[in-house]
């Protein structure tokens, strides 16, 4: 290596240990002005190149993507070109322009690449440390209250109601239903002598409301037959404000408990994550029919499996062609996968309806669902820092802050958590 090349290595070297310490923001004064200074000295191009090793998310967002999220392999790489474009070369008499700048850059990006290795050992390293040795205060100081009840009424005009903000009484008049708030804080349809008077006929146009239920929210509702819903959190129910004709049919995404007023005369219909079909079920579509029954119907689309658990009477459920008819304390599930509806006896019904009953309960439950109801409930996004592979058991009030469940959680020895604003981090 000419004498040249050895004083240009030694420059990217400090260089590279100056761009490493503001990455860092370790840089004294001094050492600022010694950048400064060099910086200054390089063409547009050049300085450009440097600059763009400042920040830390966008040395660490470039390797992510050119490796696409691989760190082991990006630092073998970096390790493998540093070794390859920064070792000895022979000695050279005459270097043209055009080989001393190929030269310079060559050089040039093995110290980027040692910075943007060290960015990520950095980042890694100071997240995996300093993760596990946070006290509980420091992890869990953005602390996020229970959810409560929230919802949104939509009317058939298209019209909506915040139902949490809205004064008891009157709310709407639907064709012959006056759409109630209750002093309790429920919602229902009251059907006037002209709604009562053609139940039994199809009128020309049906109404239909929806309510909807927030991340963080629940509510109840009580149907126009009587039927009562209670909504979990992140559901959706479709219903008309009369029931007309010779079925009673509601649609839902989500989840809910249905407390169904008997009527042999109009059987109680639920579709889940689906518009109502004349001709019921399609595969994949999971329809619970009833007489008169409580039941709780689990739908949401971020879920694999739609349960459907019954507490008395009879349900008959059905997806495509098949069909299976429930006694109490069984529960059918439709594999969302393979379209496959089965059955289990002796279900723990008390489990099933916990959260109706204010309660989280999992027996056997992996991290991943127990955060899936979590977040459905606190209104937070969850991301995960590695495997946990145990199983849980538990039962916790759904009234408490989210840190409690978390530190419930936590006291088995098997998992920790961060709560940072409205997301939570899962760590073994």
């Amino acid at each position: 290596m000419s004498i040249n090349d050895q004083q240009l290595l030694e420059t990217m070297q400090d260089i590279g240990g100056l761009l490493f310490r503001r990455l860092t923001n370790e840089l004294t004064l001094h050492e600022q002005i010694e950048l400064d200074n060099w910086l200054n000295q390089q063409d547009p191009a050049s300085r450009q190149f440097f600059e763009d090793c400042s920040d830390w998310d966008q040395v660490h967002a470039a390797l992510s993507e050119l490796y696409q999220f691989d760190e082991a392999a990006a630092l073998a790489d970096i390790q493998k070109k540093i070794q390859l474009e920064i070792q000895p070369v022979a000695p050279v008499i005459e270097m043209n322009e055009s080989r001393s700048m190929r030269r310079y850059y060559w050089i040039a990006a093995a110290v980027l690449l040692l910075i943007a290795g060290a960015a990520v050992f950095f980042n890694l390293n100071k997240a995996k440390t300093n993760f596990a040795q946070l006290p509980v205060e420091q992890r869990f100081h953005n602390d996020v209250s229970p959810g409560g009840d929230k919802a949104v009424l939509e009317l058939a005009d298209g019209s909506k109601i915040v139902l949490d903000n809205a004064s008891n009484g009157a709310l709407a008049q639907q064709g012959g239903t006056q759409v109630m708030k209750l002093d309790n804080g429920q919602l229902a349809y009251h059907v006037g002598k002209k709604g009562a008077e053609t139940s039994n006929t199809i009128p020309e146009s049906i109404k239909y409301n929806t309510v909807s239920t927030p991340r963080g929210g629940q509510y109840q509702v009580v149907l126009p037959d009587g039927s009562k819903v209670w909504l979990n959190a992140v559901s959706h129910l479709r219903f008309p404000t009369s029931f007309t004709g010779n079925e009673r049919k509601v649609e839902l995404s989500g989840e809910a408990y249905f407390q169904v007023t008997k009527n042999a005369a109009m059987p109680f219909k639920v579709l889940a994550n689906s518009q109502a079909a004349a001709d019921g079920a399609k595969p994949g579509q999971l329809e619970v029919e009833v007489l008169g029954t409580e039941f709780n119907l689990m739908a949401y689309q971020d879920e694999n499996l739609e349960k459907a658990t019954l507490i008395s009477g009879s349900v008959r459920i059905r997806t495509g062609d098949k069909e299976k008819t429930l006694a109490p304390d069984q529960q059918a599930f439709l594999d969302k996968k393979s379209s496959s509806l089965n059955l289990i006896d002796s279900i723990n019904v008390e489990e099933t309806i916990a959260w109706k009953n204010g309660f989280f309960q999992f027996r056997d439950a992996s991290i991943e669902s127990i955060m899936r109801q979590a977040a459905r409930w606190y209104d937070v996004e969850v991301i995960y820092d590695g495997k946990v592979n145990q199983q849980f058991i538990g039962k916790v009030r759904r009234q408490v802050n989210l840190s409690t469940l978390l530190k419930i959680l936590e006291a088995t020895g098997w998992v920790h958590f961060r709560i940072d604003g409205k997301k939570v981090t899962v760590s073994p």
